[in-house]
């Protein structure tokens, strides 16, 4: 791979991460505990929130693991390890990568797994 294309996918990953952090620092209040005092809300709007809050703390866990994926990803660029797969040591082809930055393995072994 060229540096101009692994600068861009870098610029990218930096970008992505930047974009992320950001969203669980706004999203932090969604996944704090759901008050329930009943007299201040009733019984469904209560199971509403209940549902907002999980719903907020799944998306949450995605965000987070798609952090970590970029991490990884930073981190073998830095360690000249990046773009051959986890599988089969072989180069994950650019417009993969291009695709997605973060992968860890060529199309015939993501398929496998």
């Amino acid at each position: 791979m060229d540096n101009a294309r692994r600068q861009a996918l870098h610029d990218q990953l930096l970008e992505r991460r930047e974009a992320l952090r950001q969203l669980l620092i706004d999203s932090a209040a969604a996944t704090q505990t759901v008050e329930l005092d009943q007299s201040r809300q009733g019984r469904l709007s209560r199971m509403d929130a209940l549902q907002g809050q999980e719903m907020a703390k799944a998306t949450r866990a995605r965000r987070e693991h798609e952090l970590a994926r970029i991490e990884g990803a930073l981190r073998r660029m830095e360690n000249d390890e990046y773009g051959d797969c986890f599988a089969c040591g072989e180069p994950i082809p650019a417009r993969r990568l291009q695709n997605d930055p973060s992968v860890t393995r060529c199309v015939d072994c993501a398929e496998t797994d």
